[in-house]
């Protein structure tokens, strides 16, 4: 027998929520009595507190702050004419200057701080905003720390209405407080090109450090949200060179265990406002016109915001995919099926023409625009200048110039460095004792902008600078090289105490930059271009083994924005760390760490396989029940998932459970603690996994349901305490069109340090 969990079914879902009620048995009649769980209701717009206003005094209702949402929504609605609501189909959301509507821009790029597209042939001059800039998004993953998350999206709301105060012209020129962001597709393979907007591979994981960025974006007002985000790309879309013309073919079981949970997380939970769909197609639909996103997305999820193509989507489901004959009928197909917000070049002849031909009607544009417009009155772009809390922002302001973000972008990077290797205590160095230090590679002294990025407001603080920074004051030398050219790295390393060697990839494929959709070595990848190779390139890890048969003391720094196959330098080098690209105080951050100044805590947020042999299927192979990811790898991995060490030492012990079972629609709290056993402070991430021994069907071999980062003084012991809920163990029942778990199975508590690493096993048996 399996009881089905995961949403209420209420008189008032049952209609609507497919997940929860569809197909089965009477729950009422079945046998046992159980009940289904309620994990929470769907997105919900924010409260309004109490308003006072003089309706009078506006022209239009919608006009009227103190009016409710929908109220305001359905009378602009229908104060526009059908021609002005086909010219907010656009993603740029011009002005209607009828009714006075001002301009928006739908399409902020705010992955690790605000940036825009990197196009190398823009016109000089073009516009690039200034901006407090975080590590890469694989890299934030890797602090495991929602608050960490919470920081940068606080930092990307706030700077986001300081452009937006400056206005925004009707083209979308400017920078909106509708963002683009987070990112919660998942890494299903590491040769994905575009892993470095990614939080990793786990949906648990990722679904929490995206629910902690929205809570900083939208921020505490309980009436109008700081900015508003588009989470990307929507759905099973993790691989780049075919991505415009294939599919991505996912059975149910990892469509809704695996690629659209990060989403569901995002959207249930953490409020989120926009989706942007897909180039690919899943399941040989354009992801943009899939019927999931009415079924699922809308219906059973109760999502209330927008959906918005990805740039020239449909031209690409003409072009390439031959899905639709005319790009009229792809925009009209767009249109239909809620995918409002069309990012498209030139789009008003092919939107007016599905109209005109009847492939759209007006009922089809309110649907589509609607959710768009909730949004911007969510954000308070329809409200009086002085109403809302974030009116008084100024245009003039620098936020990203003030001590305090070079601070806070300090400490988030630090946060994000993960010890891979640290052979016979090599680290931290002891500066007081050092006299020379080489510092050597391609990655030493260049901290390179990603093709998402934003401009920082003073120059990157590169590892070398950081280096001499760390030691100003000192006797220290610090020799800087850039290759072996010459025998010019071998000889310095040679002459040094300590070798330290930055080595990585260039996120942008290489300078001068290539041709798009290229990238000049098959161990690189970007946006359009996966990997071949997962290793470190061939130079560099010469480079790195020259060094290390001349100082035995070399530290490798790998400054990488997807995980690389290091055999080689694991076995060969005794310290080894992992710092992602383009963060404004890289330096600065990993000189701390190197110099014992910050113990890093960071942790793997993906498989790090030993070569790309490892990986048992091609990149465009979804189903992960054939070997991959931790979930269903059961190879030996160069590094774990969850994977990191620190400078302390930690013991866990004393675990114990709020009840000797698990109930159906219930849950139950682990309780343990952690003791750091070191003479040093530390962070420690307890992780609990989840396995199923016994289970009737294939589940993975182990799934992430909670962690916790704690910071623990030397010697210090913490209670750390963590909550299972029941339908966290839920499987997809094909058969039964729902989410079930088994009855009558025990589950195992895993608790530890990383997926491989696990301290403390407790049988849980789940009753109904």
């Amino acid at each position: 027998m399996k009881w089905p969990l995961g949403l209420a079914c209420t008189a008032a879902l049952a209609a609507s929520l497919l997940l929860a009620c569809s197909g089965g048995e009477d729950t009422a009649a079945a046998p046992g009595g159980f009940a289904l769980c309620d994990p929470g209701g769907p997105a919900t717009t924010l409260a309004a507190p109490a308003c006072e206003s003089n309706p009078a005094a506006y022209a239009y209702p919608f006009w009227d702050p103190c009016q409710p949402l929908d109220a305001r929504l359905a009378n602009l609605l229908a104060t526009l004419t059908i021609e002005e609501k086909l010219t907010l189909l656009n993603g740029s959301h011009p002005t209607v200057p009828r009714i006075g509507l001002p301009a928006a821009s739908l399409g902020t790029e705010a992955l690790h701080g605000l940036g825009i597209a990197a196009n190398p042939n823009a016109p000089t001059g073009s516009f690039m905003p200034m901006s407090t800039q975080f590590p890469q998004v694989f890299g934030l993953g890797e602090s495991w720390d929602p608050t960490v998350m919470k920081t940068v999206g606080a930092t990307v709301g706030y700077e986001a209405r300081v452009y937006n105060a400056r206005g925004v012209s009707d083209t979308g020129r400017g920078i909106g407080i509708i963002t683009r962001g987070p990112n919660v597709d998942l890494v299903h393979d590491p040769r994905w090109g575009r892993t470095e907007e990614s939080f990793g591979e786990d949906p648990y994981l990722v679904g929490e450090m995206a629910k902690g960025y929205l809570a900083g974006l939208h921020g505490d007002d309980p009436r109008t949200l700081l900015a508003a985000c588009t989470l990307k790309h929507f759905a099973a879309n993790s691989n780049e060179t075919t991505r415009l013309t294939s599919s991505s073919n996912v059975d149910a079981r990892n469509l809704r265990e695996y690629y659209t949970a990060t989403f569901r997380t995002a959207v249930r939970e953490g409020h989120a406002d926009g989706i942007m769909t897909a180039y690919n197609q899943i399941n040989g639909v354009p992801a943009g016109v899939s019927p999931i996103l009415k079924a699922m997305v809308r219906g059973e999820w109760g999502f209330d915001g927008f959906f918005s193509t990805d740039g020239q989507a449909a031209t690409h489901w003409v072009q390439d995919q031959a899905y639709f004959p005319t790009l009229d009928e792809a925009i009209g197909a767009a249109i239909a099926e809620t995918s409002g917000v069309l990012l498209q070049s030139n789009v008003a002849p092919n939107v007016n023409g599905a109209y005109a031909k009847g492939l759209i009607t007006e009922a089809d544009v309110d649907a589509a625009i609607g959710p768009a417009l909730r949004v911007r009155f969510r954000t308070g772009d329809f409200d009086p200048a002085a109403s809302g809390p974030y009116k008084a922002i100024q245009s003039t302001e620098t936020p990203w110039a003030t001590d305090e973000a070079k601070a806070r972008a300090l400490d988030v990077t630090r946060r994000t460095i993960v010890l891979l290797k640290n052979a016979t205590a090599t680290l931290p160095l002891d500066r007081t004792k050092i006299n020379s230090v080489a510092v050597i590679g391609p990655r030493a002294d260049s901290v390179v902008r990603d093709w998402y990025g934003g401009t920082p407001p003073y120059p990157y603080v590169t590892g070398r600078q950081g280096i001499v920074d760390k030691l100003a004051g000192t006797n220290a030398n610090v020799i800087y090289v850039l290759n072996d050219n010459g025998g010019a790295a071998t000889s310095a390393a040679a002459s040094a105490d300590v070798a330290i060697v930055f080595v990585g990839n260039h996120p942008t494929c290489g300078e001068p930059y290539p041709p798009w959709g290229t990238c000049p070595s098959p161990y690189e990848g970007r946006e359009q271009v996966d990997r071949l190779n997962i290793g470190l390139e061939p130079a560099q890890l010469t480079l790195v083994q020259s060094v290390a048969a001349v100082n035995p003391h070399t530290i490798v720094v790998l400054v990488s924005s997807f995980p690389q196959a290091i055999g080689w330098i694991n076995d060969n080098v005794p310290a080894i760390v992992h710092v992602t690209n383009s963060g404004q105080e890289l330096g600065h951050a990993v000189a701390d760490v190197l110099f014992g100044d910050y113990n890093p805590g960071g942790h793997t947020t993906t498989t790090w396989y030993q070569s790309e042999t490892d990986i048992p299927t091609a990149i465009t192979d979804y189903d992960i029940k054939k070997g991959t990811t931790y979930w269903y790898f059961t190879g030996t991995p160069l590094y774990p998932f969850g994977y990191g060490l620190s400078y302390a030492t930690f013991e866990y012990a004393n675990p114990s459970l709020s009840a000797p079972t698990l109930p159906a629609c219930g849950s139950v709290d682990i309780g343990l603690d952690v003791t750091n056993t070191s003479a040093v402070d530390g962070d420690e991430v307890v992780q609990l996994y989840v396995s199923y021994p016994g289970s009737a069907v294939q589940r993975p071999l182990q799934q992430l349901r909670g962690f916790r980062r704690v910071t623990l003084a030397a010697g210090a012991t913490a209670h750390v305490t963590l909550s299972l809920r029941a339908d966290d163990l839920a499987y997809w029942n094909e058969n039964a069109g729902r989410f079930l778990v088994e009855d009558g199975k025990s589950i195992e508590l895993q608790i530890g340090a990383s997926s491989r690493d696990i301290r403390l096993r407790i049988p849980v048996a789940v009753t109904r």
